[in-house]
């Protein structure tokens, strides 16, 4: 791992992950003088290694490595609680075709292009780290509570040591979605999940609900543990009924929309699901928000299991040694 200049008055700090020593001193070099705390890594278990001792503000990934392959290290750095909100611009070429498919599902914010153009991308670097601070308290696209409130939200309930239940609730397939539609179209549909989200919550009388929205399609709810799932139901049925809406004509009538994949074959979607997971906290509470959220990502990751939408029920309990929540999907 490679640590650049001390920078008083940083613009950043950003996590170059490039496995060519020439391209990622170039990098770091152009960055350094631009105002950017660079640090270095030449493959995936160095990052993951960086990233453990300090979080950037953003990460420049080449996909091209010699350990990890880039779209799964991208896909682990986006879904760690500690890294998820940390913007990952790739690197990529124009001769790849559908290349980006696969990054946007990997979880890719942003992409630059080779060779790297040092202006183009510090403007891309502020352009995505003046999102990412936006979207810290508040969504721009739903104006919902974002990360920080979302945070303090859940440490409050913790620390109160009283039941009740967090749902995690994702779009699959979302980015595939935004990368046919564009951003616009799929703006609305995460307002319109909003609405059904609220609208469930108002329709069981749930007592001190609570919306958040963490980013891109990942949104959190609060309810009594004894509502959450019927929430967390009432949510997927309302989606699965209205989501075709938001789908073109043509794409309509065919019951799904196409991209092409990197090998130049048709890659296609049928309607959007969700994946939901339920964490009722009754008997045992956590240690801490980190560890509520393992849970939850681990309820999420059985939902993704099944085909369709989805609701999982994974009541917390306490790591006995610490290692991570020991979920096991039913």
């Amino acid at each position: 791992m490679e640590r650049g200049l001390a920078v008083t008055d940083h613009k950043g700090s950003i996590l170059i992950v490039e496995d060519s020593d020439t391209l990622r001193q170039m990098l770091t070099m152009a960055l350094e003088e631009r105002g950017y705390q660079v640090t270095g890594a030449p493959d995936g278990i160095t990052a993951l290694h960086a990233l453990a001792e300090d979080l950037p503000d953003a990460i420049l990934l080449d996909l091209n490595l010699p350990d990890i392959d880039g779209f799964e290290l991208c896909k682990r750095m986006k879904s760690a609680p500690s890294s998820h909100a940390i913007p990952i611009l790739v690197m990529t070429s124009l001769t790849q075709p559908g290349f980006e498919i696969m990054a946007i599902e990997a979880g890719a914010d942003d992409f630059v292009t080779k060779p790297v153009d040092p202006l183009v991308l510090d403007a891309r670097i502020q352009m995505v780290m003046r999102r990412m601070r936006r979207e810290r308290f508040t969504n721009t696209v739903t104006d919902l509570p974002s990360a920080a409130i979302i945070e303090e939200r859940l440490a409050f309930l913790a620390t109160r040591m009283r039941p009740f239940a967090v749902t995690f609730v994702d779009i699959d397939n979302f980015r595939p979605f935004n990368l046919k539609y564009h951003v616009s179209r799929g703006d609305l549909l995460l307002r319109h999940l909003a609405e059904l989200i609220n609208e469930s919550l108002q329709f069981v009388e749930c007592e001190d609900a609570f919306v958040g929205h963490l980013g891109s399609d990942n949104f959190v709810v609060v309810c009594g543990p004894d509502k959450a799932e019927g929430v967390a139901r009432g949510i997927a049925q309302a989606f699965d009924m209205s989501v075709m809406d938001y789908y073109g004509d043509e794409d309509r009538d065919r019951g799904y929309f196409a991209l092409t994949d990197v090998d130049g074959s048709e890659v296609r979607y049928g309607p959007l699901t969700l994946s939901i997971g339920v964490v009722p906290v009754v008997d045992e509470f956590p240690d801490s928000v980190v560890t509520l959220m393992d849970v939850g990502l681990e309820a999420l990751a059985c939902a993704r299991e099944e085909e369709g939408t989805t609701v999982v029920v994974a009541p917390f309990k306490q790591p006995a040694d610490g290692s991570g929540p020991g979920t096991t999907c039913p």
